[in-house]
């Protein structure tokens, strides 16, 4: 009997204790939540919103997404950070981004591009984004680790990236259109930004 209840902390909420705090320190102050039956189902996961006043950035982060039977280890959160008044598209990019992973049971994997056939925001050229670590917050950000030093979570921040850019990522990989972010100066906190390629 103690063997299974011991089976199932092993898997619990416990491996995450200290995440909250985490997530404040590098991301900002709490200043919202959605919860996850804010459309009336339960979608399996909540969004927490955090502001960083310093930057003006909010942070738009998924919350349940770990415990959800994705095959992923170690478990998986997802992020964006966009500038303040461009909050509801992070929103909706890192809801939009969860709700495939958890119909499809399925993860992301780092430079994993998720293209989309139309743009993801209207009046943008966005059609998809890039799970990567975050461009800004220090690794401790992207990957969590208990009490023990093991790594319980990744956290992959979602960098929206255009249709040009899309194609230029199926010719030239990933590490090329950074190198292009780089030479361009590509603010990609910004949502209004033009597109590199």
């Amino acid at each position: 009997m103690s063997g299974d209840s011991h089976g199932a902390t092993v898997g619990g909420a416990h491996r995450f204790v200290g995440l909250a705090e985490n997530l404040e320190r590098h991301a900002g102050r709490p200043t919202a939540a959605e919860p996850p039956n804010v459309r009336g189902d339960n979608r399996g996961y909540a969004l927490v919103f955090f502001h960083q006043e310093r930057y003006h950035l909010t942070t738009v982060i998924s919350s349940g997404l770990r415990f959800q039977p994705l095959g992923a280890e170690p478990a998986q959160e997802l992020a964006c950070t966009v500038y303040k008044e461009q909050a509801e598209a992070a929103r909706h990019l890192v809801d939009m981004t969860a709700e495939v992973l958890v119909k499809q049971r399925t993860h992301l994997v780092p430079d994993q591009i998720v293209p989309n056939e139309q743009p993801l925001l209207p009046q943008t050229e966005f059609h998809g984004v890039l799970a990567s670590g975050h461009p800004m917050f220090p690794p401790e950000f992207t990957r969590f680790t208990d009490a023990d030093g093991v790594e319980q979570l990744q956290v992959f921040t979602l960098l929206p990236v255009t249709l040009g850019e899309l194609n230029f990522i199926l010719d030239n990989g990933v590490t090329a259109l950074r190198q292009q972010w780089a030479r361009f100066e590509v603010d990609v906190f910004d949502l209004g930004r033009p597109s590199v390629a």
